[in-house]
């Protein structure tokens, strides 16, 4: 039996070091990608769309140029990450969406965000698919399914705190500063 065996007393996926220490980095990692990929629609709502005189179809075009940038380079992303390294693939997307992310609250117009928005697409593509094969390599059969399970729980817990945190940074200051005060993590 290993370690990381449900059977065995006291044992179970969080007695395993590998899921302590790998987990909560890939939890923060998808959280954080989560998180710039959907502060967008506050950002919009809390100022942007009005101070950039943004009209609807702008809006949704800026919105949408993340999706596109994401469905394209998802795959192509994926392979390089299984025939090269996953590690590097994810550490580099994270830093680039990061700088990413805050450069949107530099912006003024609608061209250079769509611009921005379809390279934020492109470099988090990648992360959630490279995410669940680095996983795949590091835990069994049997411990996948916990370990993708708690990757994915980060989609609403980012989703619970990202409106609060992000709604209070748009009341205390803006939304440009929104942008920079939560892409700065991801570059850390």
């Amino acid at each position: 039996m290993t370690a990381a065996s449900p059977s065995r007393p006291g044992g179970g996926f969080w007695s395993s070091v590998r899921a302590r220490h790998l987990m909560p980095i890939a939890f923060v990692t998808y959280s954080l990608a989560y998180l710039d990929k959907s502060n967008y629609s506050i950002a919009s709502a809390g100022g942007m769309a009005d101070e950039l005189g943004l009209t609807a179809a702008q809006d949704s075009l800026i919105a949408a140029s993340f999706f596109l940038g994401y469905f394209l380079f998802q795959i192509p992303g994926t392979i390089y990450a299984e025939q090269r390294s996953a590690r590097r693939l994810i550490a580099w997307s994270t830093v680039a969406w990061g700088l990413l992310a805050v450069v949107q609250g530099l912006l003024s117009s609608p061209t250079q965000l769509v611009a921005v928005r379809f390279l934020l697409g492109v470099v988090e593509g990648a992360v959630l698919p490279s995410l669940v094969m680095l996983l795949s390599r590091w835990f069994t059969k049997g411990e996948r399914g916990r370990a993708n399970t708690f990757l994915i729980l980060g989609n609403p817990l980012t989703v619970m705190w990202l409106s609060a945190v992000s709604g209070w940074l748009v009341s205390v200051s803006d939304w440009r500063m929104m942008f920079v005060v939560e892409g700065v993590p991801s570059v850390v």
